[in-house]
């Protein structure tokens, strides 16, 4: 029982929820969105100035808001394809990013669906990169343990104090203070982590910076 006396929502209900939302809620941003191109092409057709910053504005909002829907259903886990054979390495070395890559898990291969274990690196690095300010630096390594891959993910940034720790991969829970769209990012990489048979390991320090562990089970080549 919560505080207010009401049951706890099961986890499968909130990620029921949750994909209902983004179903609903992207429906209305596909008519909101192409509502505003049609209405920037007819004042560009008709000269209409002065415009254009407020429709630059709510285009913006509208996308952001798109991107959490994504964000939504990637947390529900609705939007998963089939398991495929993906050498990990080779999509390390794909992803974007800032980070010293440390590579040694050589032709290990994972399965997986290629896009869900991308959105999970991605996710990961994004709030090493938010965790060092751009002062501080980001490794991204793997290495073969036995039958799994482990993936790193490592920041020098500020760390998590243990009671913010303890709350990391609760759905929605951010410290930001501007947060729309945020707290979802640990519990996605949680799901996908679980979904390939392996898991999500957090090590923090707070002023000592961040380690993200992924193990995932290795498939026969």
């Amino acid at each position: 029982m919560d505080m207010t006396g009401n049951s706890p929502t099961p986890r499968g209900s909130l990620e029921d929820f949750a994909a209902q939302v983004a179903h609903d809620f992207n429906n209305l941003l596909t008519g909101i969105l192409g509502n505003l191109e049609l209405l920037q092409y007819r004042a560009e057709r008709n000269n209409i100035t002065g415009l254009n910053g407020y429709l630059e504005g709510a285009t913006s909002a509208g996308n952001r808001a798109a991107a959490f829907t994504q964000r939504l259903l990637a947390f529900s886990g609705r939007d998963a394809q089939p398991g495929e054979r993906v050498a990990v390495d080779e999509l390390l070395r794909r992803v974007t990013c800032n980070a010293t890559r440390r590579l040694d898990a050589a032709d290990a291969v994972v399965l997986c669906d290629p896009a869900q274990l991308e959105l999970a690196i991605t996710e990961l690095l994004e709030n090493a990169a938010a965790a060092t300010h751009s002062r501080g630096t980001v490794t991204l390594s793997s290495a073969l343990d036995g039958q799994h891959v482990v993936i790193r993910i490592r920041d020098t940034g500020h760390g998590m104090a243990a009671a913010i720790l303890a709350r990391a991969t609760e759905p929605f829970f951010t410290t930001q203070t501007s947060s729309a769209g945020r707290g979802l990012g640990l519990s996605i990489v949680a799901r996908i982590a679980a979904q390939t048979g392996g898991t999500m390991q957090i090590d923090s320090t707070e002023g000592a910076g961040s380690t993200v562990t992924l193990r995932l089970p290795k498939t026969k080549l």
